[in-house]
């Protein structure tokens, strides 16, 4: 399948940089796009509407990883450079942007401004202007990120005022664990107002942790290649525990619905079918998933997907093709652009596809 045929015209001006409470809105009012896959219908509605989309029984999983900070500055020779760290490796090492017009040489040490304990080596160059590097010592990294770090983004440039003084805007109101280096958005909708009327409904609740890393940087998300399959995304850490395993295995068995709050969901609970068959219960799980998911995929677990609004030729809006169908979707694509309002990405909008 050709890239091109997921390409459409979206600006700057319909992505905002602020979370939603931060430009004077409430959580949860965001605007929805409801895409019925067995009826081909396209729905412009509320994000509060979820409510009577949901059903009883359901089982809805959620996210519970959040976002820190990723840039810290580095002694490089005689100038200082700013490390953006994009993503963990299987293997322990990191991939990083390293802000200088004179690259590194593998083998190249750098040291933390802010705690000279802290070193970063460079092994080798990575695509689109990446690095591998290993941190020593490597349980410095997280603690060092979270005291003296900063947020560098070039996928949608937050403010910094707001992120040290505000970080619960965020982070979904569920979050529990840090580890995210890019947001986990599609739950950002969630109130806990709604969430309460969710359960309320007999919706379960269930949670898993992906820390999402470097499939998020634009550069690896935005597909460059002239067909879909040839794309690639990096490997992230997810963990699945016993409880939720249990959860996901019940559901299975009683034929409810498995609804995925986001792509990073999506790609963990599929990621636990990998090679088995539909049906197959799923075991407690912790590891590293580099699945990429387009179309003529085979899902195995998840029935309906609450995901933002993407950017054209993204591996994002790939993912929802694969699931909801290519035609639907850009269909749906085509008057969110011609209706004009929306907001798309991390602080946007979003759709339901059910």
């Amino acid at each position: 399948m050709k890239t091109r045929e997921f390409e459409f015209k979206q600006t700057a001006k319909d992505m905002p940089t602020d979370p939603v409470e931060l430009r004077g809105k409430r959580r949860g009012n965001e605007r929805m796009v409801v895409l019925d896959r067995s009826a081909g219908t396209i729905e412009h509605t509320a994000f509060p509407s979820i409510l009577g989309h949901l059903r009883a029984g359901d089982l809805l999983v959620l996210n519970d990883s959040y976002i820190l900070s990723n840039t810290l500055a580095f002694r490089y020779g005689d100038e200082t450079v700013d490390v953006t760290v994009y993503g963990h490796e299987p293997d322990g090492a990191n991939i990083v942007k390293i802000d200088t017009a004179r690259p590194p040489e593998p083998g190249t040490t750098l040291t933390s401004v802010d705690d000279d304990r802290l070193s970063c080596t460079v092994v080798e160059p990575q695509p689109d202007r990446l690095w591998k590097v290993s941190f020593e010592p490597a349980e410095l990294l997280m603690p060092t990120l979270d005291r003296h770090g900063r947020r560098l983004d070039e996928t949608i440039p937050l403010n910094p005022k707001s992120w040290k003084s505000k970080p619960e805007a965020y982070r979904s109101v569920y979050a529990r664990k840090p580890g995210s280096l890019e947001i986990p958005s599609a739950g950002l909708h969630f109130s806990r107002e709604l969430l309460d009327r969710i359960a309320e409904k007999g919706v379960e609740l269930a949670y898993l942790t992906l820390h999402v890393g470097a499939t998020e940087v634009l550069a690896v998300r935005h597909i460059s290649a002239e067909d879909v399959e040839n794309h690639k995304v990096r490997s992230e850490y997810f963990e699945v525990g016993a409880e939720t395993a249990a959860q996901i295995n019940r559901a299975l068995a009683e034929g409810r619905r498995i609804v995925a709050v986001g792509t990073t969901v999506m790609r963990t609970l599929e990621s636990l079918m990998i090679d088995r068959e539909p049906g197959t219960p799923v075991q407690a799980r912790a590891g590293w998933t580099d699945l990429y998911i387009y179309p003529g995929f085979r899902f195995k677990i998840v029935d309906a997907l609450v995901t933002n609004l993407h950017r054209p030729r993204s591996s994002h809006i790939v993912l929802t093709a694969a699931f909801a169908g290519k035609d639907l979707v850009m269909k749906s694509y085509g008057e969110i652009l011609d209706r004009g309002g929306y907001e798309f990405d991390m602080f946007g909008d979003c759709m339901f596809i059910v």
